[in-house]
């Protein structure tokens, strides 16, 4: 029986393998919020169908057990199967401590995303406060909204960028595979957070967060030797680069149209045009990038 051979990592240094599968999970990243979207703005308050979203289960809306018990461990697996495809080990590898500290540093991150999500349970203490028993006001009601606006927000956010940033910067070299879903994916990356924190009510804080995947970005060309022809066919940097401008430019046109930060939920039926909103702007987004991936190609080659 022959011997199993087992390729020791050291860094991450090395050129990544092709994973299609990298693909599916940022894509269900990209869209799991928005089932928010799907379900309680089209299905509940347009269609009709509010016990979707609205019904409550002891004082509490489906949507959040939904959020908590569904979207949130969800989500988390999807995060975890891209870290486990960017640090390995893959089939035949054996990491060594420093690689395994890179992946342990990502899964803290990943940890207090979902701790985020879990703090923000709290918004339905305030709900409740607020329509249930019409308390607004009050120390006890604005240490809860402190919690659950301010706490919950800067954690999940936070350490969110953080994950995306790590990721970008350590992930294998030259991930060359899927050029125009690298594109996609960041588009709607970027496009995904601006809506879920303008709907968190935070969007100063995204801009001031989103500084970390475009520093993540410059990194990460740093380690592909500053070569731009060769780091622009690099995965993560493309979607990085794109979920890095799309992010601010989102907000901006959003509060240039809707007239301020205005949270989807308070729209009422006047929902749908968040949705046309964001179907419109990753059409025109994905043409401008693909015709200045064109013309930057054009350019290398010259």
């Amino acid at each position: 029986m022959e011997e199993k051979k087992y390729n020791f990592i050291t860094t991450t240094l090395i050129p990544a393998t092709e994973n299609k599968s990298l693909v599916g999970w940022l894509l269900y990243v990209c869209f799991a919020y928005h089932y928010k979207a799907i379900f309680c703005g089209l299905g509940g308050k347009i269609l009709g169908f509010e016990w979707i979203c609205f019904t409550s289960i002891h004082g509490i809306s489906t949507n959040h057990w939904f959020e908590q018990l569904i979207y949130a461990p969800l989500l988390w697996y999807a995060l975890y199967r891209i870290i486990v495809i960017v640090f390995g080990p893959n089939d035949n590898e054996v990491l060594s401590n420093s690689v395994k500290r890179l992946k342990i540093i990502a899964l803290f991150f990943l940890a207090m995303y979902i701790y985020g999500i879990g703090i923000h349970f709290t918004n339905t203490i305030e709900i409740y406060s607020r329509e249930q028993l019409g308390i607004t006001t009050g120390a006890l009601y604005n240490q809860v909204y402190w919690v659950d606006e301010q706490f919950s927000h800067w954690i999940q956010f936070s350490f969110f960028f953080l994950l995306m940033a790590w990721i970008i910067i350590f992930d294998r070299l030259d991930r060359v595979h899927a050029k125009n879903a690298a594109i996609l994916t960041g588009l709607l990356h970027g496009l995904e957070r601006a809506i879920g924190v303008i709907e968190g009510d935070s969007p100063h804080i995204a801009l001031v967060l989103g500084f970390f995947i475009i520093i993540a970005c410059i990194i990460r060309w740093k380690r592909h030797d500053w070569d731009l022809k060769r780091v622009w066919k690099d995965f993560f940097f493309r979607h990085g680069f794109y979920f890095g401008i799309t992010m601010p430019l989102a907000l901006f046109f959003y509060q240039l149209i809707f007239d301020g930060f205005v949270q989807p939920s308070a729209m009422g039926v006047g929902a749908w045009k968040v949705a046309v909103f964001a179907i419109s702007l990753t059409a025109i987004f994905f043409v401008v990038a693909r015709l200045a991936d064109k013309w930057l190609n054009v350019q290398q080659k010259k």
